[in-house]
């Protein structure tokens, strides 16, 4: 599968089975939840002239960002202004993708934390690449 720039996403964390979520309460949270076909877990992405990508929300126009430092355990929240991410297939898998930090200076991707735990609301963080399959996602076109 290709990701084409301009189209919206549903991006689901191929451990879990769950979707990447935008609270609807706090309007900040990232999490992994249950797929409830809501705007806020739809993404527009946008390919840069760089290479890299933003994620839009579906609700309300927020961009996928990062709440800290680059590094483990920082988690990922909604923010005003586009965040760029580099999006590759997964090494042994490549039907499925990996978001990192471009240009970080080891491979920092984003992960479902607690190891892909599929409990509605577990926040989605940055943590250095390993072979988990609760950093791989799979990208739906909506």
């Amino acid at each position: 599968m290709s990701i084409e720039s301009g189209r919206t996403y549903r991006i689901t964390n191929v451990k879990s089975g769950t979707v990447l979520d935008l609270s609807g309460t706090d309007g900040r949270t990232i999490s992994g939840f249950s797929d409830n076909g809501g705007s806020n877990q739809k993404w527009q992405l946008q390919q840069g002239q760089g290479g890299q990508w933003t994620f839009r929300s579906d609700s309300g126009g927020q961009y996928l960002g990062i709440d800290g430092p680059v590094e483990d355990g920082t988690p990922l929240i909604a923010v005003r202004e586009p965040v760029e991410w580099d999006i590759y297939p997964d090494d042994r898998d490549s039907s499925v993708f990996r978001i990192y930090v471009p240009n970080a200076p080891t491979a920092m991707n984003i992960d479902l934390s607690d190891h892909g735990n599929a409990t509605p609301g577990t926040k989605v963080t940055l943590w250095g690449k390993w072979e988990g399959q609760n950093q791989t996602w799979r990208f739906e076109q909506v």
